[in-house]
């Protein structure tokens, strides 16, 4: 009898936690909208499942990206088709929300308020590349499309020895990298619409582009990631890292 009114007990507490935890929400500006969303702040489940990931390996940074993903769409509570370049922004917030402004790097505190504002403005969030007579379009994928492409690297991983992963792991990374920015190829009258092809087929295409082409494709992507490492990056230069470590309070 007592062990039954004790596991009701916990039932009701576990239920009563949850309710609080969905009460505790900040209010968001999404970037890519321009609106601001409600989101709960991290929780303890979130936390462990980012530190489990860094013992992992290359194939736990690219899970940890797919956690902090997920964070910021399950944690909102407004339906929104987030683009990836929202995340970095989000999770910001979130930080500074849960667990205060203080953050520690080499020891040293810093205040993540005096970070520069992340400036959409300065992403362009669709481009054409033309080279050697075909025409890529580019864009910035949603973070579900990076979710889905980033099971796909972590598959492929996975299929590889530890020599391997050594080796390939970064040219393997990259090329999925590029499929994920990809939108449309056209070649003469022949337009190839990303859409409608399965990933293993988006990266067949890639692996047959030009080496020009790729680069320039890189270059699109690095211009997104230099906007976002900009926000991360202090005075001094220091850079909050997004990583297991990110959700601490100092």
């Amino acid at each position: 009898m007592i062990n039954k009114v004790m596991n009701a007990d916990v039932k009701t507490f576990l239920d009563d936690l949850k309710q609080v935890n969905n009460a505790s929400t900040v209010s968001i500006k999404v970037p890519s909208t321009s609106k601001k969303a409600t989101f709960r702040k991290f929780n303890v489940t979130q936390q462990k499942k980012l530190l489990k990931s860094a013992f992992d390996g290359v194939q736990g940074s690219i899970e940890s990206l797919n956690i902090f993903n997920n964070i910021v769409k399950d944690n909102c509570q407004d339906d929104v088709d987030f683009l990836l370049c929202d995340r970095i922004p989000i999770l910001l917030e979130l930080r500074k929300a849960t667990s205060g402004n203080t953050f520690s790097i080499d020891e040293k505190d810093y205040n993540l308020t005096e970070l520069p504002i992340y400036n959409i403005k300065n992403v362009n969030l669709t481009t054409t590349i033309e080279d050697s007579g075909i025409e890529v379009t580019c864009k910035v994928p949603t973070i579900d499309t990076d979710i889905k492409i980033n099971k796909k690297i972590i598959v492929e991983l996975g299929k590889l020895t530890p020599e391997q992963q050594q080796k390939q792991s970064i040219e393997l990374v990259l090329t999925y990298e590029i499929v994920k920015f990809v939108d449309t190829i056209k070649l003469g009258e022949t337009s190839l619409s990303f859409n409608d092809l399965g990933v293993y087929e988006k990266v067949k295409v890639i692996n047959e582009l030009p080496l020009s082409l790729n680069n320039s494709i890189i270059d699109y992507i690095s211009s997104i990631k230099e906007v976002e490492d900009k926000c991360l990056t202090f005075d001094d230069d220091a850079v909050v890292d997004i990583d297991a470590g990110f959700l601490a309070a100092e």
